[in-house]
């Protein structure tokens, strides 16, 4: 690397992320190549891809050929262990190791002393690195800012992340202007789209036959492919969400009243996450005709069986991000995604008043969902998230933008 590089770390958490950060982190490594080159990447692999329970999904950034200049662990130490006890609720739990996690990404940053980080999203560990940088005096370029995630602690913690960055890349232009109305100036902000619309136009899809053998899953003549997350400030406790949820999914049928196949995924480790594990091992252990689990199917993976199924169900983003960019009906339960933009093939069921949300409501959901008329409209509807395109603008910008020393920023007001 030369003098002239700019140093730019991009941390990935979760599979989700590295999902949508992935064109991202190989525009940069394309351009940290040659004789002279714009950037020097280093890449920062931590939250779940370090663990086992969660798929140990650093391997899947491995095969991709991109080595991690570091590699923190962060979730579920033993020394927050000894601290709390066997007692410590998951509340407590995530908020020391929210701490601990800064002090941790503080020592990396200040080893690897890049000139930029880049975080996406609205996760404790995008806040967490959000907050070392920071202290360190570091920009931060903040993906997916200006959103709506009203039934999830999720949605402070990315406004203040926003607060916390220099440059901004937003995902439409109602969300750029949500950033703008925190104070962030206009030079700063740009909307290029979701980074996901790069790796749906990229990725080369598996098909039913191949997903059924590396998987080991199965489809029928209807399908359901569902993700279901736990969210602190959701509707209703997950506990109850997830019964209610695995319970309709149980009672779905076809028209002649068979069974419709159910695909799985394993959840995150948000709080609350234990008891949503056990149910849903515990559904897929008692229904192995027609049930099948797997705790991560990689991006690719993921976006192949979303292709394949008749639905989309559970409170993931991708039941109104992806899902819709394809074309195919989905069911969000709860309120965790209530803010962002929902498409026409999105059917919400997040009723608050008493007997309004329940299985009973999820199930008349499913059945709508499954019908050849609703898919139809599903199919016709547009998508708000803007055209392929992000990774190559954002790293014109990351490469580019004039950073100053220290990142020092003044409140834009609207007025």
């Amino acid at each position: 690397m030369t003098d002239l590089s700019r140093k730019i770390a991009v941390m990935t958490g979760t599979r989700a992320d590295y999902g949508l950060l992935r064109p991202l982190i190989t525009e940069l490594e394309a351009a940290s190549q040659g004789t002279n080159p714009a950037v020097e990447l280093q890449l920062i692999v931590t939250g779940t891809h370090l663990s086992q329970e969660h798929g140990h999904t650093i391997e899947e950034i491995l095969r991709d050929g991109f080595k991690p200049a570091a590699e923190v662990s962060i979730w579920a130490g033993e020394g927050t262990k000894n601290l709390l006890g066997e007692d410590g609720s998951q509340s407590l739990t995530a908020g020391v190791e929210t701490g601990e996690a800064v002090a941790k990404f503080s020592l990396i940053l200040d080893h690897l002393k890049p000139d930029l980080v880049v975080v996406l999203g609205d996760r404790l560990e995008a806040f967490a690195m959000a907050t070392a940088a920071t202290i360190l005096l570091i920009p931060v370029a903040h993906i997916h800012g200006g959103e709506l995630t009203l039934g999830a602690m999720d949605d402070s913690l990315r406004h203040s992340i926003t607060k916390l960055s220099y440059l901004h890349f937003t995902t439409t232009d109602e969300h750029r202007a949500r950033v703008l109305q925190l104070g962030e100036a206009p030079e700063r902000v740009f909307n290029f789209g979701a980074p996901v619309l790069d790796a749906m136009q990229s990725l080369h899809y598996l098909s039913r036959e191949e997903l059924e053998h590396k998987f080991g899953i199965r489809f029928g003549a209807k399908n359901i492919l569902m993700t279901f997350h736990p969210a602190a400030f959701d509707v209703a406790p997950s506990s109850f969400m997830i019964d209610e949820l695995l319970a309709a999914m149980e009672a779905s049928t076809t028209s002649d009243g068979k069974h419709v196949q159910l695909i799985i995924t394993g959840t995150n480790n948000d709080i609350g996450s234990d008891y949503v594990r056990e149910a849903i091992a515990t559904f897929a252990a008692a229904h192995p005709d027609h049930v099948s689990f797997v705790e991560s199917f990689g991006q690719l993976g993921y976006l192949s069986v979303m292709r394949e199924v008749d639905v989309v169900t559970g409170n993931s983003s991708s039941t109104v991000l992806e899902a819709p960019i394809f074309g195919v009906p989905s069911v969000l339960i709860g309120n965790r995604q209530e803010g962002r933009p929902m498409g026409a093939g999105v059917i919400k069921v997040d009723g608050l008043a008493e007997g309004m949300f329940g299985r009973n409501q999820i199930l008349a959901a499913l059945q709508t969902a499954l019908t050849p008329e609703f898919k139809a409209a599903a199919a016709a509807a547009q998508s708000p998230f803007g055209e392929a395109g992000f990774a190559k603008k954002a790293t014109a910008e990351l490469t580019k933008h004039v950073l100053p020393n220290p990142p020092k920023k003044t409140f834009k007001d609207i007025a």
